[in-house]
């Protein structure tokens, strides 16, 4: 267990940290909910050259562009409580997908936050460990046409040391057929094995809409799609999800109220490892599956594997 910290951002760019002790899991679902925005996305694009960090960029006022697909590398949380600032240029539309991983195997940040601003110095989107491990990674669809902060930090004061981070920006594309339960995808009996992203899809559903409750144990407030099963009872659904993002899965049976009529549902893990959900069908009617992420809009690559065995009849 390690205790968990919220941090605080003043507009003048000076970060206060205050401490709230909570056990580990549990507390970083609440931590992520109460932040304003939670945006982890994959499948980016890939980066293109780096850009070594320039002190002092501690405010925003210091920032320094890294321009979207550059890496800032070499890059150093020098000491505790220190906050690298960078800035960059978007088309309204854009989606922006912000993040940080290791750079090498010492002397590592291991654990950071970051936080988007507007060019106002408000802060528009937040994540704390939706990357790799504990770093993080974030997505925001551009309001306006112009510049943005992205602030670096180590998680709390503990944590410093060496981090590279990235800036992508993509076109948005229109969401996938499966969107919503209008356009479920089917199931058929046998194996699963499907893939996709959620990147470009809207966040029509939640399993529960705030705090901790409902059949996975979480609200589940990212971009969803949806399959469909015609079932029989004796079926039996037993499949794997893993999104990039922080995924969320649920079987339901009214697509209008998501809550109440969900009959079973996974989120277990953090981005990148499997949901694993399995449900014996009771009563013979059509369900719906929905592919969700936890943080407000969330997504990303996924893929659903495993099973959908049906008895066989006389």
């Amino acid at each position: 267990m390690r205790t968990w910290y919220r941090l605080l951002f003043a507009l003048s760019g000076v970060v206060a940290l205050t401490l709230f002790p909570g056990s580990a899991f549990a507390a970083e679902k609440a931590t992520e909910l109460a932040e304003r925005y939670f945006n982890p996305l994959a499948g980016s694009e890939h980066v293109f050259s780096d850009v070594a960090e320039v002190e002092p960029n501690s405010h925003l006022a210091q920032a320094q562009l890294l321009n979207c697909g550059d890496v800032l590398r070499p890059a150093n949380i020098s000491a505790a409580g220190d906050t690298d600032y960078v800035y960059f240029n978007v088309t309204a539309g854009t989606v922006i997908t912000v993040g940080t991983d290791a750079d090498g195997a010492t002397g590592q940040l291991v654990d950071s936050r970051i936080r988007l601003f507007s060019a106002s110095g408000v802060v528009v989107a937040s994540d704390d460990d939706s990357g790799p491990g504990a770093y993080s990674l974030l997505t925001y669809t551009a309001t306006y046409t112009g510049v943005y902060y992205v602030g670096i930090a180590g998680y709390s004061a503990s944590y410093f040391g060496n981090y590279k981070a990235f800036i992508n920006c993509q076109v948005p594309q229109p969401p996938p057929v499966n969107d919503q339960c209008a356009g479920a995808l089917p199931i058929e009996c046998g194996v699963v094995n499907l893939s996709g992203t959620t990147a470009f899809a809207t966040a029509d559903y939640t399993p529960f809409p705030s705090g901790l409750g409902g059949c996975t144990g979480y609200p589940a407030v990212g971009k969803d799609v949806v399959y469909k099963i015609n079932a029989t009872g004796g079926d039996v659904l037993d499949v794997n999800y893993t999104s990039a993002a922080d995924g969320s899965i649920y079987l339901i049976t009214n697509c209008a109220d998501a809550q109440g009529s969900c009959v079973a549902g996974a989120d277990a893990t953090l981005s990148g490892v499997a949901e694993h959900l399995v449900y014996n069908v009771t009563s013979s009617g059509v369900y719906y599956l929905i592919l969700d992420n936890y943080g407000t809009g969330a997504g990303g690559a996924y893929t659903l594997v495993g099973s959908y065995t049906c008895p066989a009849t006389a």
